[in-house]
């Protein structure tokens, strides 16, 4: 198993000379019960009112270990006389050295302790510090002219690039004082949270937990990394994983490792997450990120798209499709009848295929079928397929209740990296009133516990919901009331995420068998939505007793005498009546 980085999916912005990114790869490989924090900031009040950031290239924790700081330099840096120069020449009077300045980190650290009342562990966490020479083979350490602060025992070099961990064990493992490091696991959670992300600081005390999680799911998972490793050896492949497995993350990822050879073109369907994967996109100039829709219509120049013109024209003029590279997210959405008609994937696969060193990446959920009318060819007849089974995103509750719609909530292959959060909250009522009492009341408590990210979500359509009367602003951007909290149908939010969902008009039909095209399978919109949220799930049931009998029967359970409790519990909610 690999260490928990953070970043999670890749290193931290940092100058491209400083080969930061090498040493973050590097650190990645250590065992999983090291945590390690890539451009690790912390903010210093100096004389009451200025305000300086610090950073640490890196920060290494380990609870039987204690807390690595770790600074690297690159280049051939040398020292003279007890002062540090960059091989231009310039001196880092400034902060006084890497060995200093690692030093100087390691210390504010041990002063953080105190600042978030944990005076008590810190005598029981070792801290240490550590250079990182990566322009320096291991037999040219030995030459340099150590300066008084400086030690080649706390100095790693382009040798421990391959596998730094014998070396960053040794390091830590090092007498310092009279330090030890002996933290309960409790204890370490404690060092993590509130000395390793200064984050914590800012926000109410009582939404630690919602940060918690957040940190329990900010790391590159083992599965996600070998994923990522293995793409970049195939020309085409299609990745299928359930909500909260990170596609859209790995798929970012992979298009941002793309874009080092060239342009890429990232294809999803709807425009919210095409919005979401541009801003994270932002930086990187050589990704393109559209809508299949908006696609067609850029590349024919029309109003509404013709995909079957499309085809026609990447058909007859191969030359001009000016991409490289071909990343597509929620793939199942592209079986709509129009799109699978004008083969517009396998058009894109060939030409593909026909360009040396060009790929073609597809991420799917097959459970998240709820815009097409049969799962596209393309995911059928691919050579390669991979599959995702770690959540990182719901907490465990919440994951469970949204497979329980789709009788997988016992899938024994489906993992899920957090424990932690109460479990969803059922109302059941078929009256409008009291329906958006009990939303107003779980919004005020989620505010109050610290949650901000939040997002009603409807089961039908804007208009045809039960609550459509508390929906402000124009149609594109629904409000709950007035405030900042974001009202989406399903469909509009798949592949999105929120700290706390809101999901109303649930009733009976989500159950039942579709009839016309396009309507998804039983449980799929309550699985889709349901999904989206991070730390808490709030369920308004558009039902009666009747009704709530009915969605039991049509989930292959028994009737019940009391409905609405029965359809909580296999909905693995709690019922709040």
């Amino acid at each position: 198993m690999a260490a928990r980085m953070i970043p999670s999916l890749g290193p931290a912005e940092h100058d491209a000379w400083s080969r930061e990114d090498e040493i973050y790869y590097a650190l990645s490989k250590l065992p999983d019960d090291f945590t390690v924090i890539h451009s690790y900031k912390m903010l210093e009040v100096v004389d009451g009112n200025a305000v300086e950031q610090k950073e640490a290239d890196f920060v290494v924790f380990n609870r039987k270990l204690g807390i690595l700081v770790i600074e690297a330099k690159a280049g051939k840096i040398r020292c003279e006389h007890g002062e540090w120069f960059y091989a231009s020449g310039n001196s880092m009077r400034r902060h006084g050295g890497p060995y200093r300045q690692a030093d100087s980190i390691k210390w504010k650290l041990y002063n953080r302790f105190e600042d978030v009342g944990l005076l008590d562990l810190r005598d029981r966490c070792k801290l240490s510090h550590a250079v990182w020479l990566p322009s320096f083979g291991a037999h040219e350490l030995g030459f340099i002219d150590y300066s008084p602060e400086a030690s080649r025992e706390i100095t790693l070099c382009k040798t421990d690039l391959k596998d730094p961990t014998a070396q960053i064990t040794r390091i830590m493992k090092m007498r310092v004082g009279g330090w030890d490091t002996k933290l309960t696991d409790d204890e370490a959670g404690e060092i993590l949270q509130k000395v390793l992300l200064p984050e914590f600081d800012i926000v109410p005390t009582n939404s630690i937990d919602y940060e918690y999680n957040d940190f329990v799911f900010a790391r590159l998972l083992d599965s996600q990394a070998r994923v990522l490793n293995f793409l970049q050896d195939q020309k085409t492949a299609v990745i299928n994983g359930a909500a909260g497995t990170g596609k859209t993350l790995i798929a970012i990822e992979r298009a941002k490792q793309a874009a080092r050879t060239g342009k890429v073109l990232f294809l999803c369907f709807n425009s919210l997450l095409k919005d979401d994967v541009a801003r994270r996109c932002k930086d990187v100039p050589e990704i393109d990120v559209y809508t299949i829709p908006g696609y067609a219509c850029k590349v024919r120049n029309s109003i509404e798209p013709n995909y079957a013109a499309l085809t026609e024209e990447l058909m007859e003029h191969p030359e001009s499709f000016p991409y490289d590279h071909i990343v597509i997210d929620e793939g199942q959405d592209f079986g709509l009848k129009a799109i699978e008609d004008a083969m517009v994937l396998e058009t894109l696969r060939d030409i593909v295929e026909s360009r040396d060193g060009s790929t073609m990446y597809l991420f799917y959920d097959k459970r998240q079928f709820v815009q097409g009318s049969t799962m596209p060819r393309f995911l059928m007849d691919a050579d390669c397929k991979l599959t995702l089974y770690v959540n990182c995103r719901n907490t465990e509750l919440i994951a469970k209740s949204s497979l329980s719609a789709l009788n997988e909530a016992s899938d024994p292959k489906l993992k899920t990296l957090s424990n932690l959060g109460g479990p969803p909250l059922l109302f059941a009522d078929p009256d409008a009133k009291p329906q958006e009492s009990f939303v107003d009341a779980q919004i005020a408590a989620l505010k109050g516990a610290g949650v901000s990210d939040i997002v009603v979500i409807t089961c039908k359509t804007i208009h045809g919901s039960k609550l459509s009367d508390c929906f402000t602003g124009n149609n594109d951007s629904k409000r709950w009331k007035g405030q900042k909290i974001p009202v989406h149908t399903v469909r509009k939010f798949k592949g999105m995420e929120a700290g706390a969902v809101i999901l109303v008009d649930v009733d009976q039909t989500l159950w039942e068998q579709p009839t016309i095209s396009y309507e998804p399978e039983p449980g799929t919109l309550f699985y889709t939505a349901a999904s989206r949220a991070k730390h808490e799930l709030r369920i308004v049931c558009d039902m009666d007793a009747d009704a709530c009998n009915q969605a039991l029967v049509l989930m292959g359970e028994k009737t019940n005498k009391r409905p609405d409790k029965k359809l909580a519990n296999v909905l693995g909610a709690s019922l709040i009546r």
